[in-house]
């Protein structure tokens, strides 16, 4: 290897351990794309970085040696994963039935699915996010329902330290999640403890919850247990996902993939 491919190899591999350690998980596939180089090559980068306690493979990827993701700003994640996450809106759209009630949750996946709902009739659609609800103004005709609380900075929506009140008297039909983590023995995470009991009290209001979570995601855990994997009517993520996790999560709930 020359001394000008050694240092390439060299500047990759700090690279993949910046992202990781953003973003608490990448797979093969995704580091293939960025970095324009064979997935046996990624491997090799992944071993060597092992080898050198600098990150923890898994089936298909690796993982942060954190032992919990940083909540990535939404800047961050826009540009991630965009096709699979494009995917798993449309197979979301499907579920939704003209006249439904729905919740949706922050977060990009959630956003991408939301864009989709242009071609359903007389939905209310109840939201945390203010950048997701000026969306639904600006392009439906929908029943909105903002819910209160404190605005998180930079990340486009309200928490509320108590329970909603509001949440109190609704019947939702079905609540689409965009998690930042899920693991078949540590449930459904968020990083935010606050986020964690809002979206509880959302999916304890609605009778079908729908986990949207590109396979970046899948076999992380963050901070905060929304919910265990048992309790989710289905989880929407896309092939990417390493067949062990697919297995142990399908003996949980239903999964569907989605595929390129």
């Amino acid at each position: 290897m020359s001394k000008e491919s050694r240092m390439f190899a060299e500047e990759r591999k700090s690279k993949i351990v910046d992202i990781i350690n953003k973003q608490g998980k990448i797979i093969v596939p995704e580091l293939c794309d960025i970095f324009g180089v064979s997935a046996s090559t990624i491997r090799n980068d992944l071993k060597e970085l092992e080898n050198d306690n600098l990150l923890k493979r898994t089936h298909g990827g690796a993982i942060s040696q954190s032992k919990v993701g940083r909540e990535p700003l939404p800047a961050d994640s826009e540009t991630r994963m965009v096709r699979q996450k494009e995917k798993i809106a449309k197979m979301a759209n499907s579920l939704v039935e003209d006249g439904d009630v729905i919740a949706v949750s922050s977060g990009t996946t959630a956003f991408e699915f939301v864009k989709t709902l242009k071609n359903k009739k007389n939905l209310t659609i109840i939201v945390n996010n203010i950048q997701i609800a000026s969306w639904l103004e600006e392009n439906t005709e929908f029943t909105i329902v903002i819910l209160g609380g404190i605005l998180r900075n930079n990340y486009h929506f309200v928490v509320s330290p108590i329970k909603s009140e509001l949440l109190e008297f609704m019947n939702i039909d079905k609540t689409f999640l965009s998690v930042n983590g899920i693991h078949d023995t540590k449930g459904i995470t968020t990083p935010d403890l606050e986020t964690a009991m809002n979206y509880k009290s959302m999916t304890g209001a609605s009778v079908k919850t729908f986990i949207l979570c590109d396979s970046s995601k899948v076999g992380t855990v963050t901070f905060a247990k929304i919910m265990d994997v048992a309790e989710a009517t289905a989880i929407i993520t896309d092939d990417g996902i390493g067949e062990e996790d697919r297995e142990a999560l399908s003996a949980k709930t239903e999964m569907i993939v989605v595929s390129e």
